[in-house]
């Protein structure tokens, strides 16, 4: 690993940019959303939908391979950003689920 890779990644999980279509449940709703990005701990999430700091909920990601497992897997809003209509949230994985 260079010196320049080093500074720029300090995570213990490398961030994998992608666009992927997911679900998230949050109590009885259900809201179609973008995974912007995944690590091993967290994930980027973009939606129109207000959420609060602090919100647990499920997201589901279907895999497009028969190879992988889909994502299932319990999570925490811990950070939020706002560009118009659009919301992006950072959230911890709290458990991945059967």
């Amino acid at each position: 690993m260079s010196l320049t890779n080093q500074h720029e990644e300090k995570r213990d999980y490398i961030r994998m940019r992608m666009e992927t279509q997911a679900t998230l449940t949050l109590g009885n709703a259900r809201v179609q959303c973008v995974c912007v990005d995944l690590s091993g701990t967290g994930m980027c999430l973009e939606l129109k939908n207000e959420l609060q700091i602090g919100d647990e909920a499920v997201v589901y990601m279907p895999s497009y391979q028969n190879k992988f497992d889909a994502l299932n897997a319990c999570i925490r809003i811990k950070r939020v950003m706002q560009d118009g209509d659009i919301y992006c949230y950072g959230a911890e994985i709290i458990e991945l689920l059967a």
